[in-house]
């Protein structure tokens, strides 16, 4: 049987204490491994909004299993979140024609939707307890 959660009142001064714990959550990095370039490079977690819209381009891609979708949404969150992948001097040197086209030139398909989905599943968790919590919002104004 599962533990049920005990509700209580949070005070004002208790929710002023949580925006530091969210500010820092905004500012958050990751370490992530590449076996093409055999060393790791930083991302930065995707903004909420920009989550957001990660996770609706990956859901309508999966739902098509349109796999040029789901690699286009992939490399576009690898460039944005990667602050090493937007450096001019790394474009003249790979000889890209468009900036995100680095992606295409460092990483081999099955990376590029690997580390995709990584960066873009960070906000994931998040998402789906608010999805949750709207489901239970809804399911209680119905029985009301």
């Amino acid at each position: 049987m599962g533990e049920s959660k005990v509700n209580k009142v949070l005070t004002l001064q208790q929710i002023i204490a949580k925006k530091s714990q969210r500010d820092q959550a905004v500012l958050e990095y990751k370490n992530l491994y590449l076996e093409s370039l055999d060393g790791e490079l930083v991302a930065k977690k995707p903004d909420r909004e920009t989550a957001i819209e990660y996770l609706d381009e990956m859901t309508r891609s999966t739902e098509s299993e349109s796999v040029k979708d789901i690699y286009k949404i992939c490399k576009t969150a690898i460039y944005d979140c990667i602050k090493t992948l937007r450096e001019e001097e790394l474009h003249k040197a790979y000889e890209c024609v468009s900036p995100d086209e680095i992606v295409d030139k460092l990483f081999e398909i099955e990376e590029v939707i690997d580390l995709g989905t990584k960066i873009i599943d960070w906000n994931e968790k998040n998402v789906n307890q608010a999805k949750a919590e709207l489901q239970r919002e809804v399911e209680e104004d119905i029985k009301n």
